[in-house]
């Protein structure tokens, strides 16, 4: 028996990734029961999943009380990247230096995954595995509060992260590259290496974003 709390998380996750992959784009409108009936399971996991996503700010109740995918948010998406410039880049050096054996097992795991999806054309799964390798350190650091703000930060911008990999498989491959060299930094406990290389994974995500921005209308540079 699937128990409830995997169920909510389920809905979340399926809803979600359908908002980062574009199945449900900005503006579309989320239902509460044709979701559940799309995922198969009753209303209360979904509704949970759909509060949560709102608290994430990828959807949001309006004035007719109906819930909708939210639209690009320019301001919102810099400032969550400059917060994750730093943030990172403490929680490498963090990382480096409390990391623990079952710790730096899992950081190889990704990495080899991540070796494994690089040569396909499953960029999402690449991606996915790149989101997690972040969320990893970040709890490596051993520091809940920075844990919870950076997660929160990374989050923000998923949509955006997303598209930039799909839209450049150049981005793919220099993305892997620098997802390895900050878990190898990290790895080795090397925490000036770690926090450096993890900024500049950040700085130039940021650079890809103004980059776009300059040449794409502003709903369509979050959009997938």
């Amino acid at each position: 028996m699937v128990k409830r709390g995997d169920l909510e998380y389920q809905a979340y996750s399926a809803i979600k990734n359908a908002i980062v992959t574009g199945v449900y784009p900005p503006g579309a409108q989320i239902v509460e029961d044709l979701v559940a009936k799309k995922l198969n399971m009753s209303r209360s996991p979904v509704r949970i999943a759909i509060k949560r996503l709102q608290a994430e700010g990828f959807l949001e109740r309006r004035e007719n009380k109906r819930i909708y995918v939210v639209f690009a948010n320019e301001k919102r998406t810099l400032d969550a990247l400059y917060i994750r410039e730093a943030l990172e880049g403490m929680s490498a050096r963090l990382a480096a230096k409390n990391r623990a054996p079952a710790d730096i097992q899992q950081l190889q795991e990704m990495l080899t995954r991540m070796e494994t999806m690089i040569h396909t054309d499953r960029i999402y799964d690449v991606y996915l595995i790149g989101v997690e390798m972040h969320k990893q350190i970040f709890y490596m650091s051993k520091n809940d509060q920075l844990a919870h703000i950076g997660i929160n930060a990374l989050e923000q911008e998923a949509v955006f992260s997303y598209r930039s990999l799909r839209q450049s498989p150049e981005r793919v491959l220099r993305a892997h590259h620098e997802h390895t060299l900050i878990a190898t930094h990290v790895i080795e406990g090397n925490a000036d290496s770690a926090e450096d290389a993890a900024r500049q994974h950040v700085h130039r995500v940021i650079e890809r974003y103004l980059e776009l921005k300059i040449t794409t209308p502003q709903q369509a540079l979050i959009s997938p």
